[in-house]
């Protein structure tokens, strides 16, 4: 039994040297890259072209907002400025007034950040398909066989593709038309 045991064991460090030697021969042999998806989605012209699209279909109701934080202003100052002087009545219908505008005037903050918030989500899954789809096919293409990305602590600057993958959507964007 004692010899079984010590072949068996022969035989699984053996094939860990065998798995080791011949592994570190087949990693040596990849070519690996390296992406930071972050950098991309940052400087991309996709994401700068869709937060224009963004900040102008949200444009109006920001106006709105501004409009009515002005309207608000003017309430608040002739409150200040002719309180004194007004009549109970008046200053209390004023300042009910300012206070139903200050409420809406939150409301339409808050409804405006969720709409930009969910808007924003929609618009990065699809830029960041669009990337990963432009990585994967430059990988293709330049023969990589691994593409790394963010979750890397350490890697050689010969590796990092991400200016070059840069560059292919940006020549994508401007094919595009944008």
């Amino acid at each position: 039994m004692k010899q079984k045991v010590s072949k068996l064991s022969l035989i699984k460090v053996l094939q860990l040297i065998l798995l080791l030697g011949f592994g570190s021969s087949v990693f040596a042999q990849g070519k690996i890259g390296f992406v930071d998806m972050e950098t991309l989605i940052n400087s991309s012209p996709q994401i700068n072209q869709a937060r224009a699209s963004i900040t102008s279909e949200f444009e109006l109701e920001y106006s709105k907002i501004e409009q009515q934080e002005s309207d608000l202003e003017i309430l608040e100052n002739r409150i200040t400025k002719d309180g004194a002087i007004m009549s109970f009545t008046e200053l209390s219908k004023l300042q009910e007034r300012a206070r139903i505008l200050e409420r809406q005037i939150s409301r339409a903050k808050e409804d405006l950040k969720d709409a930009i918030n969910i808007r924003n989500n929609i618009v990065l899954a699809k830029v960041e398909e669009e990337l990963n789809q432009v990585v994967k096919q430059y990988a293709v293409e330049n023969g990589y066989d691994a593409i790394l990305i963010n979750a890397i602590l350490y890697v050689n600057d010969n590796m990092d593709i991400t200016q070059e993958i840069l560059q292919v959507l940006k020549e994508k964007s401007n094919s595009n038309g944008n």
